[in-house]
């Protein structure tokens, strides 16, 4: 194997334990639905390669070596003959086609998030993790299909943003790595469970003005000498699986 090969193997090594670990995290924080939800990210230096997952693994079983290697089109590449879902491959091609700054999406069915979805007035900014999403949050409705024309329509919703709520479904969110679009992630099921809480006092939710939403705002993202993007907590969460369970960088 030459230098380059090495590295590329290294380097897309890392990726599938990173996506492993988003998996087994996405199940301890209530995020997993079974076999549905996807994390799929773009492969290092590829155009048109991708992680998914086997559709048939649920979320606290998922190791490194069981992640797929596909074409955007759904085709398996390496990962032996196993099934992938085309619903989570379609969508995040079209997202890598158009966001070069976008490397991994996430597609979960968080109850809370999933809840705020058949609201009305859907993600009310009256919360710390929810001023996260004052800009960059974009809302569509929701067809399970997830055909071409379908998928374009995600990609305009989403714009440059970094979450996508669908209406009366769930949401995705995105990162240029595995640690942001978890962050993200996080931070959106935080904000929903928090509203449902405030919501559910029955009291008059007490809401900033956009002044204050933008002051707010920029605590996370305003600050050119810190970038809010997972990376500071994503090494304490290997951590904390490595403790609890390493199985998940199995090869």
């Amino acid at each position: 194997m030459n230098k380059k090969s090495e590295c590329t193997s290294k380097s897309e090594n890392s990726l599938q334990i990173d996506m492993a670990a988003g998996f087994r995290w996405l199940d301890k924080l209530g995020m997993s639905d079974l076999t549905a939800g996807s994390i799929v990210a773009r492969l290092p230096g590829a155009s048109n390669e991708l992680f998914t997952h086997p559709h048939d693994c649920h979320f606290d079983e998922i190791c490194a070596g069981d992640i797929v290697k596909t074409d955007f089109e759904a085709n398996v590449i390496d990962g032996s003959n196993r099934r992938v879902n085309f619903a989570a491959v379609n969508p995040a091609a079209h997202v890598f086609r158009a966001r070069p700054d976008v490397n991994v999406i996430i597609h979960a069915h968080a109850r809370s998030v999933m809840a705020v979805s058949g609201l009305a007035e859907g993600l009310r900014f009256v919360s710390e993790p929810a001023f996260a999403f004052y800009k960059g949050l974009a809302y569509i409705d929701a067809d399970f299909h997830f055909d071409d024309d379908y998928c374009a329509t995600v990609v305009s919703a989403l714009g440059d943003g970094k979450a996508l709520i669908y209406r009366n479904h769930s949401f995705a969110t995105v990162g240029k790595t595995v640690a942001e679009a978890m962050l993200n992630a996080y931070l959106l099921d935080q904000a929903c469970e928090i509203q449902l809480r405030m919501q559910a006092s029955g009291d008059k939710l007490l809401q900033p003005t956009e002044a204050q939403l933008q002051h707010h705002y920029e605590a996370f993202y305003g600050n050119p000498k810190y970038i809010y993007d997972g990376s500071l907590e994503w090494p304490g969460m290997l951590r904390r699986l490595d403790r609890e369970d390493s199985s998940f960088r199995n090869t």
